[in-house]
């Protein structure tokens, strides 16, 4: 076929969104609760608020697949083989890019989209809208003949990303951000409308739900069409029997190879990576705007109240009032029986002796002398003419 040349010009988007077009495609543990809110004490509650989002569809479209051309013979460095597309694709915009071919490279995936400039997407609110156009039984087409036609082997994918409105439900705990997905709502009527910001004016593309009004610039929704259609949903893979993936362009084919033969999930596994994507996407738009956001909730912070268990002080304070009880029946008893107090220290003891048992004992006249004796001598307590007198023991 024939190739054209063609100058095209295209916006980028920005450097946040395109991370997140990375992440979103590359890694598959992406949440709505990757979003930390702003909450000073780690423990917040927010109200249920919306945000603008991202929503993905993938549709069945292989009975739109076209041949453009069989070679049944090789021509030049044109080997045999023919060329496949989809109707929505404009094929006089880069030739080589918007179709199948599958005697190039031994092609069996293409991934693209309608890239002319000032192509119109096909809806106000569509960010991209690309096709894959692949060979789902690869055993089967390496025995057949290339220069036929056999486009009843093809599935066609239509793939749709597009703004929505999302629903969430968000709370931390402890530092741990927690944001659940309560609705997304798809089918809006978005309109085009002239907006100033800060003395400027610029044409946006905004919707109006449950009385909060959401706006994107067009220039943006344009930026977005342009760097998902031109510099990431494109290229072609070339896969063998057993999906063993022999060359592909980029890391946007490879992924959506694999989404594709993985398991025999085909048109599932593809949305489950689009799906993905719309989360990362939504995120990015959560946290990068035009305007300061903010969402009500109740902000909580941790106090110290000190709960007494009553009960608990039952057995320390009976076991302080019987002990108080004992002392003092002690004290009464031994008053009344006059107990002469005694205390605990055996020098005390010995210095209680009458002169004739400190005779007994040698003479006490020296702390060692009666440390010593102390430890070896016995005594005991006798009466003598109504007196209680200690004496030495036998």
């Amino acid at each position: 076929m024939p190739e054209t040349q063609e100058t095209i010009t295209y916006q980028s988007v920005a450097g946040p969104m395109s991370v997140a077009v990375t992440d979103g495609l590359l890694r598959q543990d992406i949440s709505p609760s990757d979003v930390k809110g702003s909450c000073l004490t780690g423990n917040c509650t927010w109200g249920v608020y919306q945000s603008m989002g991202v929503y993905a569809t993938v549709a069945d479209v292989s009975s739109t697949i076209t041949n453009l051309n069989c070679r049944t013979r090789k021509i030049g460095y044109d080997p045999v083989g023919c060329y496949y597309s989809v109707p929505a694709i404009d094929q006089n915009s880069t030739a080589r890019k918007t179709i199948l071919e599958t005697s190039r490279f031994g092609q069996t995936l293409w991934v693209g989209a309608s890239n002319t400039l000032n192509f119109k997407p096909p809806g106000i609110n569509t960010l991209v809208q690309f096709y894959v156009i692949y060979v789902p039984d690869l055993d089967r087409w390496e025995a057949l003949d290339s220069g036929e036609d056999h486009k009843e082997e093809l599935v066609a994918l239509q793939a749709t990303l597009g703004l929505c409105l999302n629903k969430y439900n968000s709370s931390m705990t402890f530092g741990v951000m927690n944001t659940s997905l309560l609705g997304q709502e798809t089918d809006l009527d978005w309109q085009t409308s002239k907006e100033i910001l800060e003395g400027t004016g610029f044409d946006t593309v905004t919707v109006t739900h449950d009385g909060e009004r959401f706006w994107m610039r067009a220039e943006n929704r344009k930026s977005f069409y342009d760097y998902l259609s031109i510099q990431t949903f494109t290229g072609t893979a070339s896969l063998s029997s057993g999906a063993s993936i022999n060359h592909t362009e980029n890391d946007v084919v490879r992924v959506i190879s694999e989404s594709l033969y993985k398991d025999g999930a085909g048109m599932q596994g593809l949305a489950a990576v689009l799906d993905n994507l719309a989360v990362s996407m939504s995120n990015a738009l959560r946290t990068t705007t035009d305007l300061p956001d903010n969402v009500p909730g109740t902000s909580s912070s941790f106090e110290v109240y000190i709960e007494i268990e009553w009960v608990w002080m039952i057995v320390p304070v009976a076991t302080i009032i019987l002990s108080l009880i004992f002392l003092l029946v002690t004290i009464r008893l031994s008053r009344q029986r006059k107990i002469p107090a005694w205390k605990s220290s055996l020098l005390a003891v010995l210095l209680g002796l009458n002169p004739q048992t400190r005779s007994d004992f040698g003479g006490i006249r020296r702390p060692k002398e009666m440390e010593a004796t102390a430890k070896d001598k016995n005594v005991r307590l006798e009466a003598n003419a109504g007196q209680w007198q200690v004496v030495k023991a036998d």
